[in-house]
C-alpha cells in the first residue's frame, strides 16, 4: 500500500511555519522597539523611532495576514481523502476572520502603546 502525501496539508503545513516565524520576528522587533522607548534616551530621536515602530506594525499585519490567507485557500485545495479526516474538520473550521482581525488589532495596539511612550513625554 503506497501512501500519497496530499499538496494542501504540504502548503498548509509551511504556511503555518512561515506564520511562526513571522510571529518570532515581530516579537523580537517589538521586543527591540520597546527596549529602546523604555531604557534609552529618545530625547530629539522621535521621528526617527517612528519608522521601526510603524515598519514592525506593517511587517505583522502583512506577514501573519499572508500566511493565514494562505492557509484557507490550502484548506481549500484539500483532497477528498483529506476532507474527512478529523484533523481537517477541526482546521476547517477556525474562525481565520476572527484571527485575522485580532492580527491587525494586536498590531495597530503595540504601534500606538510604543508611539504613546515616545511621545508621552519625560516621568
Amino acid at each position: 500500500m503506497e501512501s500519497k502525501t496530499d499538496p494542501s496539508l504540504n502548503g498548509l503545513f509551511h504556511a503555518i511555519s512561515f506564520q511562526i516565524v513571522g510571529i518570532a520576528i515581530a516579537l523580537i522587533a517589538n521586543s527591540t522597539n520597546f527596549a529602546f522607548l523604555l531604557f534609552a534616551d529618545t530625547h530629539g530621536h522621535e521621528i526617527a523611532l517612528c519608522v521601526p515602530i510603524l515598519a514592525t506594525a506593517l511587517f505583522t499585519i502583512v506577514w501573519v495576514d499572508a500566511t493565514l490567507q494562505s492557509q484557507v485557500a490550502n484548506i481549500k485545495d484539500a483532497t477528498d481523502e483529506t476532507k474527512n479526516s478529523h484533523a481537517y474538520k477541526y482546521i476547517s473550521t477556525q474562525p481565520y476572520s476572527l484571527l485575522r482581525f485580532m492580527n491587525l488589532f494586536l498590531a495597530v495596539a503595540l504601534a500606538a502603546s510604543q508611539l504613546s511612550i515616545l511621545f508621552g513625554g519625560s516621568w
